[in-house]
């Protein structure tokens, strides 16, 4: 697992290019592993504060309470418009639960219901994956800590 930071540290391009496609709309989709194992897909917002990257949620929401029963994720950028001309990201790792402190300073506004704890969630990473369409042509930039960045491109 890496931090953000190491992310930024490791691949800086891709990192910038990853962190815009989030930045690009507000809500993404989660998968998480629900107490029965089962897969639970939720939207989600994903902020950056501090060098690292969290994802949020109501302190009783079903995503918060699979994440800390069983930290591991996959995050999946909005799909936008469809072109894929910004790219696709998918994020495997794992969520570290936060201090109510940090939810508080770092927390987006009007997330969790009026007057519901928010529980904020710093993320760690396993894999990172950027796939992007250019013409004919798809281009998937994978990241791992410690094994850097691979390129595949492949004609469609």
């Amino acid at each position: 697992m890496a931090s953000w930071k190491q992310f930024v540290d490791d691949a800086p391009d891709l990192a910038r290019r990853v962190r815009a496609r989030f930045e690009a709309t507000a809500q993404h989709v989660l998968a998480t592993r629900t107490l029965t194992g089962s897969p639970r897909v939720s939207g989600t917002k994903v902020g950056f504060a501090r060098d690292e990257a969290w994802i949020g949620s109501s302190s009783r929401s079903g995503k918060s309470m699979d994440l800390r029963l069983d930290p591991r994720f996959v995050l999946h950028s909005n799909p936008g418009d469809g072109t894929m001309t910004s790219g696709d990201v998918k994020i495997d790792g794992t969520a570290r639960g936060s201090s109510a402190d940090d939810a508080r300073r770092f927390g987006p506004a009007g997330t969790a219901e009026p007057g519901e704890p928010f529980r904020l969630f710093w993320i760690d990473l396993s894999r990172v994956v950027l796939t992007t369409v250019d013409g004919e042509e798809v281009r998937t930039e994978t990241w791992r800590p410690g094994a850097g960045v691979q390129v595949d491109e492949r004609a469609r």
